[in-house]
């Protein structure tokens, strides 16, 4: 069982790397943010940032993936809800706060190897989650797979747009285009399993 302390300095490491990426969060930062004395920090990592910096990008990545699946059969339902979350905490964050996985890997956390590796594995814990959505429906595996890199390529394209134009128009109209992209999907599906007449 994970510890409350741990937990914490989990959460606000995720907000850190949110907002500041990799190089730009410290310890410091993190046991203030945490509310957590700086040896604390070290007593529950005692690999210091780097294993902070994994622990949080690997929590993120199980969390989003656990979201996803938990409504099999409602994608679009599903999709909506990723990008109206982003819109709302750039929103409240001053458009500051962007993806725990997306802005460390932007801002040279893969660097360090270890976080690069995180990173990798949390956007491959997203897709294969969103491509379970679509399997569910009936998609074929490897189609499925290629639209949920498509849908977490674009949502996080679309963050960064948003962050730096201030504005949620990048996010909903990258939502509206997922919607389409998908419903276009499912469509081509039903028209494949559709007897051909004879007539």
């Amino acid at each position: 069982m994970v510890s409350e302390s741990r937990r914490r300095i989990e959460v606000a490491a995720a907000g850190l790397l949110a907002r500041h990426g990799y190089h730009g969060f410290g310890l410091k930062k993190l046991s203030e943010a945490a509310g957590l004395p700086y040896g604390s920090i070290y007593h529950h990592f005692p690999g210091g940032k780097e294993e902070i910096a994994v622990a949080a990008i690997t929590g993120t990545g199980l969390l989003s993936s656990r979201i996803m699946a938990q409504a099999p059969t409602d994608v679009f339902a599903t999709t909506a809800t990723m990008f109206e979350f982003m819109v709302a905490k750039l929103a409240n964050s001053d458009w500051s706060d962007g993806c725990p996985v997306g802005t460390p890997a932007l801002d040279g956390g893969t660097d360090a190897e270890a976080v690069r590796t995180a990173c990798v594995a949390a956007f491959d814990m997203m897709e294969r989650a969103f491509a379970g959505l679509l399997v569910e429906l009936g998609v074929p595996a490897a189609e499925a797979a290629e639209s949920a890199t498509t849908v977490v390529a674009a949502y996080e394209g679309a963050t960064i747009l948003a962050r730096v134009r201030r504005s949620d128009v990048p996010l909903r109209s990258v939502a509206a285009a997922m919607e389409k992209l998908i419903r276009v999907t499912l469509s081509e599906l039903v028209s494949e399993r559709e007897p051909v007449s004879r007539e």
